[in-house]
């Protein structure tokens, strides 16, 4: 069963910071990522947010990311999203919102 809670862990890595989500995304759970935008958006370099364990994301959650993206863009950043499972996928295809990411695979 998927964990309805979300856990962000965040750490300095080479050339930014590397963020992994788990859990769910969504309008319960976003003021926790929410809460750690602040630190992402003032540190050095690009940000990559692993979204292997994102079991789920909706509008409110992805809302977060799109926030975060436009911050990073205004400082000349990147937000990559790695691993995006085909449901969250969706929902930002649907949303229209997809070219604010780079979207990856991790090797």
């Amino acid at each position: 069963m998927p964990d309805p809670d979300l856990r962000v862990a965040v750490q300095a890595a080479e050339g930014g910071l590397r963020i992994e989500l788990a859990g769910e995304l969504d309008v319960a759970t976003a003021p926790e990522l929410r809460s750690r935008v602040d630190e992402i958006a003032s540190a050095e370099g690009d940000a990559w947010i692993d979204c292997t364990e994102l079991v789920f994301a909706d509008s409110s959650g992805l809302d977060t990311l799109t926030r975060l993206a436009k911050s990073l863009r205004a400082q000349d950043r990147r937000l990559v999203l790695t691993n995006v499972r085909p449901m969250v996928r969706r929902a930002m295809d649907v949303l229209q919102i997809t070219e604010l990411f780079d979207l990856e695979e991790a090797p």
